[in-house]
């Protein structure tokens, strides 16, 4: 052998037993699902917000700056992304069950359980109970705390909660379902919240998954910053009065249709935050704005003992972590609170992927929620279900500068349960520059409304430009590339 084949062989030498070890163990998975979490993060270029150890999980990882979850509701937006389906596929667009409306779909957890892996998850990762009782049955472990309705620990919290039911069933004639004010911040461990006590428990579970012969899947659902904002005290004390800016356009876009119309009842459904279409005081607006960071900076707490329990059992060089937020949220942008809208902000949604071995890096490429069952099966060696309808992101961890796709798809329906025949449909298409939304009755098939935003000239969507003819040419490509929802065949076709 010459000089130069044995310096090949040798430069090559730890990669090539690396692939053999691959191909011998299988690559875990650490599956980190966070409700409600929007792009507010350092990594992402918020400079306000204190999450250190997400920041540096994309440090170390592929930190995808442009994904997009397919509807913004939890439901809806965990059952296309567990089952690969896109919502017009599933038919599932608010509360639906996956197991209920999709029985005997193959999600993401069983394919790989299918494939031998040891199956743990925790929290929130579908919606509905019956689909975590159904999809992990006695490998899914819940977590029970002293908490008290939709997660209060403060006896204050615990009384309103009881006088508000009260309040509900006087004044609109049902339950109040454990609401109780927006926020509270006890002074409290950690683990006394939900959140803090699901960390410790997935920590245990690892020291023992580490003896395991089997590679494993575990799936972390994270509740918060999900309302009501409830977090320890120090978590609020990390920012002060004047850390917190409000959202710059508290206002409504201009041109904008009326499908953009919103009055956030999510939020307004809670003790002390007012009713209707009422204002909202810039103190509640700053208040709660506070309650979601600090809410953030709790989670990312938690996910930081995860990631140290990962490494402190050896784990972290055969685990491959991907992060990701349910759907967007807006912070009093467009003078609204919560998710359900087409805009940018309700379906732009955090993702990070840490593969042992690669290369950090962050992309700007397109990608969808749809795409992460066909990215974990191709990273972990598994075949891929012939009902997917996303497209592997794999190539991107070796190039994250590869082109791409031309657009991303969000789906959201204007419902009205009275009257199914009324329903308008929103499908919305994302490319590198604009955002373009078509309403179409969807009984019917008629074109309702178009918005057309330009994120380089109006990166936070203050102005639609549909109705402007200059526009015409531009919007009639965007409808061809959207096709009414369909367009993402020939997005995917073209990536290949």
């Amino acid at each position: 052998m010459d000089r130069l084949k044995l310096f090949v062989v040798i430069l090559l030498f730890p990669f090539l037993v690396g692939s053999c070890d691959q191909e011998k163990t299988p690559p875990n998975i650490l599956f980190i699902a966070v409700d409600d979490l929007r792009t507010e993060l350092g990594c992402y270029g918020n400079t306000e917000i204190r999450s250190p150890n997400l920041d540096q999980l994309a440090e170390e990882g592929l930190t995808f700056n442009r994904a997009y979850c397919q509807q913004p509701i939890c439901m809806a937006s965990r059952a296309s992304l567990m089952s690969g389906l896109r919502p017009d596929t599933l038919q599932i667009y608010n509360c639906a069950s996956l197991e209920e409306d999709v029985p005997g779909m193959l999600a993401l957890d069983q394919h790989f359980e299918n494939n031998g892996y040891n199956i743990w998850a925790a929290g929130k990762i579908y919606h509905h109970r019956i689909d975590h009782d159904v999809q992990f049955g006695e490998d899914y472990h819940a977590v029970e705390t002293d908490e008290v309705g939709r997660g209060y620990l403060s006896e204050e919290s615990a009384k309103i909660v009881e006088q508000y039911d009260e309040w509900y069933r006087e004044n609109r004639g049902e339950p109040g379902s454990g609401r109780g004010p927006a926020y509270e911040w006890p002074d409290v461990p950690d683990n006394a919240y939900h959140d803090g006590m699901m960390t410790d428990m997935a920590i245990e579970q690892l020291s023992e998954l580490k003896n395991s012969d089997s590679p494993f899947f575990m799936a972390v659902g994270y509740k918060k910053p999900h309302l009501p904002f409830n977090a320890p005290k120090k978590y609020w004390d990390m920012y002060g009065e004047g850390e917190i800016t409000p959202a710059p356009n508290p206002y409504h876009p201009e041109n904008v249709s009326r499908y953009f119309d919103y009055s956030f009842g999510e939020l307004r459904n809670y003790y002390g935050i007012p009713k209707g279409r009422e204002a909202f005081s810039d103190s509640l607006n700053r208040t709660l704005k506070h309650g979601y960071y600090a809410s953030v900076s709790y989670i990312d707490a938690q996910i930081g003992r995860l990631l140290e329990g990962l490494e402190a059992n050896g784990l972290d060089d055969n685990t491959i972590v991907i992060l990701w937020g349910d759907h967007g949220w807006k912070l009093g942008e467009h003078d609204m609170w919560c998710k359900h809208t087409q805009f940018h902000l309700d379906n732009h949604v955090p993702m990070i992927l840490k593969v042992p071995g690669q290369r950090p890096a962050k992309t700007e490429a397109l990608v969808e929620f749809v795409d992460i069952y066909p990215s974990l099966c191709e990273l972990a060696g598994l075949e891929l279900p012939g009902h997917l309808q996303g497209t592997s992101f794999v190539p991107l961890v070796e190039d994250p500068d590869k082109k791409w796709k031309e657009g991303a798809l969000s789906y959201w329906p204007e419902s009205n349960r009275d009257n199914p025949e009324k329903v308008v449909m929103g499908y919305t298409i994302q490319t590198d520059r604009y955002r373009y939304t078509e309403w179409i009755r969807r009984s019917t098939g008629e074109l309702l409304a178009r918005d057309l935003f330009d994120h380089q000239n109006d990166p936070a969507e203050n102005r639609s430009i549909a109705n402007d003819p200059a526009n015409d040419e531009l919007m009639q490509h965007l409808s061809d590339l959207l096709d009414k929802g369909n367009g993402w065949r020939a997005i995917a076709a073209d990536v290949d």
